[in-house]
C-alpha cells in the first residue's frame, strides 16, 4: 500500500510540474508586458519614407522597423550561449549563472516592449516567437541549472573539482555552438555530431570515474534531447515562416569617386541597385555578419541613409561598469551587468541610421566594444 501511495504521489508529481511550468511562464510573460512605456528620443520612420522610389525594384528592400528593439532580446540568447561557452573554457558548469541568464532575457523582452509599445503597432509575430524561445531558453537553463547545480556540483567534488575529458569536450562543443548561433538560426546546428563525437573520440578514461560516467550520461541525454528539439523547431519554422531572408538591403552614400574602392572591400555584399556615382542599394549578409561589413564599410568612408527601409536602429556593446552615454543622438534602452563578469556592463541603445558613421566611432573612443546592430 505504502509503494502504490509513493507511486501516486510520484504521477500527480509528474503530472503537475508541466502545468507549473506554463503557469510560471505566463506570469512571466503577464509581468513583462505590464511595465510602463519608454518615451523614445526620435520619432519613428515615416511610413512614406520606409518605401523611397530609389529602391523600387529593389525585392525585401523594407522589413518592420519594431523588428530592430524585438531582435536584440533574440540575440540576448546568442550573448548567453557565448558567455556560458566562454566561462566553461576555465571553469565548471555548476558556477555558471543559468538563472541570472534567465532573468536578463525577460527583462530585455519587458524593456524593448516597453519601449515600442505606444509608437509602434503590436507587433503578434516577434511576440510570439520571442515567447516561444524565451520559454524553450528559459526551461533549458532551468534544468540545467537545477541538475548542474546539485548532482553535478557532487559528481565535480568527486573528480575534486577538476576538469575530465568529458568537460573539455562539453566545454568545445559549447564554443562550436556559440560561433555558430552568431552566423546561422540555432536549429541548423547539429547535435547529432556533438552525441556521436562524445563517444567516438573523447577517451574513456578510469580516472575520476564517477565524474566521467556522469557526464557521459548527462552530455549524452543532452545532446540527444536538444537534436531531436532543433529538427522540430526547424520543421515548425519553415512551416510556418518560410525561408528567412538571408540579406538585408542599406541604402548607402559614398565618397565623391570612392565608390567601387568602398564596396570591393566587402566581397560577401551584393549590390542591388546602383543609385549613381555616389549611392547605392546593397544587400548585406545577416547576422554577425551584417555588423561586420556595415563597419568595414563606414570605416572606408560610407554613410548609411537606410537599412530595411529604416532610420532607426538598435545597437548594443560591452563597456566597463559606471560607463556613461557619451552623446545626445543616443538613447539608452537597457543596461545589464556580464554575469560572469561583474566588471562589464551591456548597454542597448537606440540611434538614427544617418548617424551611425559618427556614433560607433564614438561610442568606441568611450570604452565600448560594439557587439551587434539589430538589422530587423
Amino acid at each position: 500500500m505504502r509503494l502504490l501511495r509513493t507511486r501516486r504521489a510520484l504521477y500527480l508529481l509528474l503530472r503537475a510540474i508541466p502545468i507549473l511550468i506554463v503557469l510560471l511562464l505566463a506570469g512571466i510573460v503577464a509581468f513583462s508586458l505590464s511595465s510602463p512605456a519608454i518615451k523614445l528620443l526620435f520619432r519613428p520612420t515615416p511610413e512614406a519614407a520606409r518605401h523611397p522610389g530609389k529602391a523600387a525594384g529593389v525585392a525585401n528592400y523594407g522589413r518592420d522597423e519594431v523588428d530592430t528593439f524585438y531582435t536584440y532580446p533574440e540575440w540576448y540568447i546568442v550573448w548567453s550561449y557565448q558567455s556560458k561557452a566562454d566561462f566553461q573554457q576555465k571553469s565548471l558548469p555548476s558556477s555558471y549563472s543559468y538563472f541570472g541568464d534567465i532573468g536578463q532575457f525577460w527583462q530585455a523582452y519587458s524593456r524593448m516592449y516597453a519601449a515600442t509599445r505606444n509608437v509602434y503597432p503590436f507587433a503578434t509575430g516577434d511576440h510570439i516567437m520571442l515567447v516561444v524561445i524565451g520559454s524553450s531558453f528559459a526551461v533549458e537553463y532551468t534544468l540545467k541549472g537545477l541538475y548542474e547545480k546539485t548532482i553535478g556540483r557532487l559528481s565535480e567534488w568527486t573528480s575534486g573539482n577538476q576538469m575530465v575529458a568529458e568537460d573539455k569536450y562539453a566545454a568545445q562543443v559549447a564554443a562550436n555552438y556559440a560561433a555558430f548561433v552568431h552566423m546561422r538560426p540555432f536549429y541548423e546546428f547539429h547535435f547529432r555530431h556533438a552525441l556521436y563525437g562524445l563517444w567516438r573520440y573523447t577517451p574513456f578514461r578510469a580516472t575520476h570515474l564517477l565524474r566521467t560516467v556522469e557526464r557521459r550520461i548527462w552530455l549524452s541525454l543532452d545532446y540527444a534531447v536538444e537534436s531531436v528539439y532543433c529538427e522540430l523547431i526547424e520543421l515548425a519554422t519553415h512551416a510556418t515562416y518560410g525561408f528567412e531572408d538571408v540579406n538585408t538591403a542599406a541604402w548607402i552614400e559614398f565618397p565623391a569617386e570612392a565608390k567601387q574602392g568602398v564596396l570591393g572591400r566587402i566581397y560577401s555584399d551584393h549590390l542591388a541597385k546602383d543609385l549613381g556615382p555616389t549611392a547605392a542599394i546593397v544587400e548585406i549578409p545577416r547576422y554577425q555578419t551584417f555588423t561586420t561589413d556595415a563597419r568595414t564599410l563606414m570605416e572606408a568612408g560610407a554613410h548609411f541613409r537606410q537599412i530595411a527601409g529604416n532610420e532607426l536602429i538598435v545597437l548594443s556593446g560591452v563597456v566597463p561598469s559606471g560607463w556613461t552615454n557619451p552623446a545626445p543622438n543616443l538613447q539608452l534602452l537597457l543596461s545589464q551587468p556580464v554575469l560572469s563578469d561583474r566588471t562589464k556592463t551591456r548597454v542597448v541603445l537606440l540611434t538614427r541610421v544617418p548617424d551611425l558613421h559618427e556614433t560607433v566611432p564614438l561610442l568606441e573612443s568611450h570604452g565600448m566594444a560594439i557587439e551587434h546592430l539589430y538589422d530587423y
